[in-house]
C-alpha cells in the first residue's frame, strides 16, 4: 500500500503507533481502531511516498478505515502488490522490499514471526483482538512520547495501567482448543491457530500456570512467561 501527498506523513502520524517523524528508512507499527483493536501490524518505508508492508487479504480493511480520514489531508491511497522478503539479523525478523533468492520461504516467515510473537495480521484476524493478546512489544511497535493516534488511549492503559496477570504463550500441538491448569479448571483464552505445513501452531493469553490438556501437562515452544 502507498499513500501519497503533501500531508501524508502527517496524516499517517495520526493514524499509527509508531514515530514515522524519526530519521529510520523504515519502522514497525500497529493501525488500531478507536478501542484499541489491531487492524493490522506494519512496516512502513519511509520515502517521499509512505510504502506499507501488509498482508494481501488486509489491505482492503486498512484502506477502507484509513480512507475515512484520507480526504482531511488530500492524500491519495492505492492498494499495490509488492515484492517483499524476510531475512534474520543479530537474531531479529526484519522484513525487505525487493527479490531476494535463497532465504526465508513464507512457512519460515510466518514461523518466525509466530514464536517471536509478531505475527503478520490477515483478514481474519483482523480488527479480533488488541495488541497485548498477539504479544507485540511496545518497544519494537509503538512511541510513548509522539501525539495522538487511533487507539492510543488503550495502548497507553495496557502499558501503564493493566497488571500482566496474562501473557501469551504459543504450543505446536494439533486440536488444541481448551488450555486447563492442574485442576482440570479451563484458563486463559485461544487467540489464534495457524496451520503451517504438517505443523499446527495455537497461541493462547494466559496465566503464569503449568498448561494441561486432555488431562496431560504440555509444554510451550514460545513463552513470554519466560
Amino acid at each position: 500500500m502507498t499513500v501519497k501527498g503533501e500531508r501524508s506523513y502527517e496524516f499517517i502520524q495520526g493514524q499509527v503507533s509508531c514515530d514515522i517523524n524519526l530519521e529510520q528508512e523504515k519502522i514497525n507499527g500497529l493501525f488500531c481502531d478507536e478501542k484499541g483493536y489491531v487492524i493490522t501490524n506494519a512496516t512502513l518505508f519511509l520515502e517521499e511516498d509512505i510504502k506499507i508492508l501488509i498482508k494481501d487479504d488486509v489491505a482492503k480493511i486498512l484502506e477502507n478505515e484509513l480512507s475515512k480520514y484520507s480526504k482531511f489531508y488530500k492524500c491519495l491511497i492505492k492498494t499495490n502488490k509488492a515484492d517483499a522478503f524476510g531475512r534474520i539479523s543479530n537474531k531479529v525478523f526484519e522484513k525487505c522490499l525487493g527479490k531476494k533468492e535463497d532465504l526465508l520461504s513464507q512457512q519460515e516467515w510466518d514461523r518466525e514471526q509466530i514464536l517471536n510473537f509478531c505475527i503478520d495480521i490477515d483478514g481474519q484476524l483482523s480488527c479480533k483482538h488488541r495488541s497485548t493478546q498477539f504479544g507485540y512489544a511496545f518497544k519494537d511497535f509503538v512511541s510513548f512520547e509522539k501525539g495522538c493516534y487511533r487507539g492510543q488511549e488503550v495502548i497507553s492503559r495496557l502499558n501503564y495501567l493493566a497488571k500482566n496477570k496474562r501473557k501469551c504463550v504459543v504450543f505446536k500441538q494439533k486440536g488444541l482448543e481448551i488450555l486447563n491448569d492442574s485442576n482440570g479448571r479451563k484458563i486463559g483464552e485461544k487467540i489464534f491457530t495457524k496451520i503451517l505445513g504438517k505443523e499446527e501452531f495455537v497461541q493462547f493469553f494466559v496465566e503464569d500456570l503449568n498448561f494441561y490438556h486432555n488431562d496431560k501437562i504440555i509444554l510451550p515452544v514460545a513463552s513470554q512467561w519466560v
